[in-house]
Formats: structure tokens, sequence, C-alpha cells
């Protein structure tokens, strides 16, 4: 009886060549699988890094910075209106000069509601004493006990602007329906200045003090 040994070794050795190939391709797919799967979740986790904590980072960065360059401006502002001759000077510079309205919106990202002129008198007391204060709106609305020769003198007159401003962020958001104002909405600030008014002379003319003019 002859058995044949060699046709068996032939199939055993064929067979063990190409299984090693087989399991090598094998895990080559699942090294691509693990692969992808990796860079899908990387994408994903880069989005929301940046959606959830660079661009609110950038956000507040910026806010405080435009809100800075802002105020600055309006200070500079309220100067020039502290030098006018007279109050109502002042309120035409308001009105007719647009150059506070011009800066802020070259800032970049600021834009204005509204600009409001007024005059505080405040009574200054040698001893402690609880403060006494008005707010004039308009030239010319001084009360005669206020004015410097009044009997409520001395008083200290300044003048205060206030400037209504929306402060964008440097990205804004998309609102799906939750406004977040700093992310999704710009941010209301008031910005306000003020400066004592220097000129407590009258008009030679009409005998009036500039203040009140």
């Amino acid at each position: 009886m002859v058995t044949y040994h060699g046709a068996a070794n032939t199939s055993q050795l064929s067979i063990a060549r190409i299984m090693p190939s087989r399991l090598n391709l094998n895990v080559k797919r699942r090294r691509r699988r693990s692969v992808g799967s990796q860079i899908v979740e990387f994408a994903a986790a880069l989005t929301i890094l940046v959606l959830v904590v660079f661009v609110p980072f950038l956000d507040l960065t910026i806010l405080p910075v435009r809100w800075k360059l802002a105020q600055e401006i309006v200070d500079g502002y309220m100067r020039k209106l502290a030098l006018c001759e007279t109050f109502s000077e002042s309120f035409r510079t308001v009105e007719q000069d647009p150059s506070l309205a011009t800066k802020l919106v070259r800032l970049g990202g600021v834009s204005y509601e509204s600009i409001n002129l007024r005059m505080r008198i405040s009574r200054i007391f040698n001893t402690p004493h609880p403060e006494e204060s008005i707010s004039i709106g308009k030239p010319g609305g001084i009360p005669p006990e206020w004015l410097p020769d009044g009997k409520k003198s001395p008083c200290m007159y300044s003048l205060e602007l206030e400037v209504r401003t929306l402060i964008s962020p440097a990205i804004m958001m998309p609102n799906r329906g939750v406004s977040i104002p700093g992310l999704t909405t710009p941010v209301p600030i008031t910005i306000r200045a003020s400066r004592t008014w220097e000129n407590l002379g009258r008009n030679p003319v009409t005998r009036k003090f500039f203040l009140n003019e």
C-alpha cells in the first residue's frame, strides 16, 4: 500500500502561506477603520472646542477692548464740549458735529443709538452734608438759585455725556432661538463721561452766565 505524503504536504503549505496574508489583510482593514473613526472623532472634538471654547473666549476678549477704545473716544469728545464758551454751543456741537459717531463706527463692531448731554450742578459744603444736586437737560434751564451768584452757591458745574452703544463680539454666533448678548447679539453698553465746566463768567452783552446760555 502506497501513501502520497507529498501532495498533502503541498496543500498544507499552500494553506499556511495563504492564511497569514489573509490575517494581515484583516488587520490592516481594522487599523484603517480605527484610524478613520479617530479622524472623525477628532474633527468633531475640534469643532466643539472651537465653538464652545475658542469663539466665546475671543468674544469675551474683544468686547472689553472695544469698550475701552470707545470710552477713550467719548472722553476726548467730552473735553471738546467742556471747552465751549456756552452751554448752548455744547448742545449745537453734539447735534451738528458727527465726529463722535464717525469715530465710534470706525472702531468696527461699535454702533451708537443715542447721545445725550446734560449739566449737573452739585452744592459744595464745608462740612459733611447729604449730597444736593440737580441735572439740567437744556440751555437756559438753570434756576437762579443754582447760578454762581445764587443763594445755593458755591456749586460745582459739570457736563455729563451719555452715549448708548451696541458693541458686537468678534464672531457673531448664529442665533438659534437663544439670544445671548456677547455671543449671538451685540451687548448694549452705556458709556458715560463727565468734565468740569470751567467758564463761569458772564456774557458782557447779555449779562447772563455763559453756562446758562
